[in-house]
């Protein structure tokens, strides 16, 4: 196990897994400045769930169709599992395994901001449905809970009490990986796709997206990358199979849980779940998924609009800062 405090460490480079660091943050001279810049998009994309406007969507849940209803229920219903468990899950594991100070700090950040997005869905059961019951669909809804035994199974090498392996410790980076990046946009699809009727919730999750794919996405696939690089293990068949396996999940649920709802078929969220896959692996510099992904399929022109808003980005997968504002998010860059 790392050490908090260790004035005698003389490590002068951190290593992402398996370091000797002094556990100090030292932001003025990091050993990967990508993570530095990671952690300052974070700052600039804090935001306050509450000044979000959800009254007019009081009104508007009412004139959902029962399928459209459904979808946003079991939809907010899984986002809600994902922000609680990853909360504990990257304090009680994922952080202990991580001895590079400066991705320490965004992993306790980035903890912060998913403990706010799980705040930010008590305004949806206050507000816009006036019901806790989305708190209870994880083990209500079958569906629901197949896909969260699923997920949170990918963390069970931390439930074991063991010694973790640095091939456990890279597949760990790809669990939060197919979180962030697999799991997230399959939910925020299905808000973005209802936004002209529910416009304050498709805002909301226009928020979350920005911290879940604009840092949290990037977060884990620099320290997969750079796991790999420290330890020297390959773990790059398993970690392709596990982001296909999950878009896989994603796509059986979305079928279920968006049944009747327009522009959901079969075909579009296929198309649609493997465009997400296809950009995660070509983000891990893996081999790209053989099919043909139809870019102008709806799903992902709705998906673009409310994610590509045409301001200053940052490439965090390459690390360069070409500028940086809040409201940046470009899926050329996923």
């Amino acid at each position: 196990m790392k050490k908090i405090y260790n004035p005698e460490s003389t490590e002068t480079q951190n290593k992402i897994v398996n370091g000797n660091p002094t556990g100090i943050a030292n932001f003025v001279n990091p050993s990967r400045v990508i993570y530095k810049t990671i952690f300052e998009g974070q700052i600039a994309r804090f935001w306050n769930p509450a000044t979000v406007n959800l009254v007019a969507d009081k009104k508007a849940v009412k004139g959902l169709s029962d399928a459209e209803f459904k979808a946003y229920e079991l939809t907010f219903g899984k986002l809600i599992f994902n922000d609680s468990v990853i909360t504990n899950r990257l304090m009680d594991n994922i952080n202990n395994i991580i001895t590079d100070p400066i991705a320490n700090a965004c992993i306790a950040f980035q903890s912060g901001e998913e403990a706010l997005h799980s705040y930010s869905y008590a305004f949806i059961g206050d507000d816009v449905l006036g019901s806790t019951e989305i708190y209870e669909l994880f083990r209500k809804d079958e569906q629901l809970k197949t896909l969260a035994d699923k997920i949170n199974a990918r963390y069970n090498i931390f439930d074991e009490n063991r010694e973790i392996s640095d091939k456990e410790k890279a597949f760990a980076a790809i669990a939060n990986l197919c979180l962030e990046g697999v799991s997230f946009p399959a939910g925020f699809i299905v808000v973005w796709a209802l936004g002209s009727k529910m416009q304050g919730s498709a805002s909301m999750i226009t928020e979350i997206s920005r911290n879940e794919l604009g840092s949290h996405l990037p977060l884990y696939v620099n320290i997969y990358k750079h796991i790999k690089e420290d330890t020297g293990v390959n773990i790059d068949k398993l970690a392709r199979e596990t982001v296909i396996q999950a878009g896989e999940d994603e796509k059986q649920y979305l079928l279920y849980s968006t049944k009747g709802v327009m522009g959901f078929s079969e075909n579009s969220i296929n198309n649609f779940m493997d465009w997400i896959v296809d950009n995660r692996l070509r983000e891990l510099e893996l081999e790209r998924l053989p099919q043909a992904i139809n870019i102008n399929d709806g799903l992902i022109k709705i998906f673009k609009s409310y994610s590509e808003l045409n301001e200053t980005k940052t490439n965090f997968f390459e690390g360069t800062v070409k500028n940086y504002s809040k409201q940046s998010l470009d899926m050329d860059d996923f």
